[in-house]
């Protein structure tokens, strides 16, 4: 299974726009690594986790033929996450597709209610409504929801996606998971976990998690059998405000066995023997 991440910042990105704190200006210096787009995550070609506002840019940036992916799985409704007035550029005038195979979009009653889905239908966009504890499949996948610790008023889900013999998470956005969900997650061995780190060295724990949440969630993990020592686990999701650049946060995150992923990098799966 080979994953891309297509972006990793947060909801501003890293550069903010309109941010000239200390974070941004380095970031803006050092460029690389650490110039992050809104969070997104492709898998083999085919699925993507979440439709940010950057998407046009991931594109062209990482040379993309959206058209070729045939499931989109949202995890909130949040603009970060699901810029939905992205979904009319895949209908006519906008694009002119060879393939006209449907997207299938995967989200809960909040993602529902924020898109014009009978507009989109006309784009061959096709909605999903997913619940917390739900399960459905996907194309080649098979996609299980779980109720995330994050926006509490409307909701989120995280997601274990699973195709080819491989069970991954995307655990975000999402604080230390509650645990009703760990016991859920119990019935998973997981080769992959993708998991937040929005607030860098804060100690959070609710809502969006710091380097110590993350460090705890893995190692949950390993001692519940969720995850083994040969689990992938990879952090996303950065905020200027958690005040560490990429090698900060390698230096932070790679000693505990985490991977600290930048816009761009590819990753490759391995099945377990």
């Amino acid at each position: 299974m080979e994953l891309m991440f297509l972006g990793t910042g947060a909801s501003e990105g890293w550069p903010g726009a309109f941010c000239q704190c200390s974070c941004c200006e380095n970031a803006r210096a050092l460029g690389g690594k650490n110039i992050r787009t809104r969070t997104s995550l492709q898998i083999d070609g085919q699925y993507k986790f979440d439709l940010p506002p950057d998407t046009y840019h991931h594109v062209i940036t990482h040379h993309l033929d959206l058209a070729d992916i045939r499931h989109l799985f949202i995890t909130h409704c949040h603009q970060d996450h699901f810029y939905w007035l992205e979904l009319a550029m895949r209908g006519e005038p906008f694009a002119h597709r060879r393939n006209q195979e449907a997207l299938h979009v995967y989200g809960d009653q909040w993602v529902k209610e924020t898109a014009d889905w009978e507009a989109l239908a006309d784009a061959g966009v096709v909605f999903h409504e997913m619940e917390a504890g739900g399960s459905c499949q996907a194309g080649e996948a098979r996609l299980f929801a779980f109720k995330a610790n994050h926006f509490e008023r409307k909701g989120a889900l995280i997601y274990v996606f699973q195709k080819d013999g491989i069970s991954l998470l995307y655990g975000h956005d999402s604080g230390f998971f509650p645990e009703g969900v760990w016991a859920q997650l119990s019935q998973f061995r997981l080769d992959a976990a993708v998991l937040e780190c929005t607030h860098g060295e804060e100690d959070v724990w609710d809502n969006h998690m710091g380097i110590p949440a993350v460090i705890k969630t893995r190692e949950r993990m390993l001692e519940s059998g969720i995850a083994s020592k040969d689990t992938l686990f990879v952090a996303t999701h950065f905020s200027h405000n958690g005040g560490l650049l990429h090698h900060e946060l390698e230096e932070r995150l790679n000693p505990h066995g985490v991977l600290i992923a930048y816009d761009g990098m590819r990753l490759e799966v391995p099945k377990r023997s």
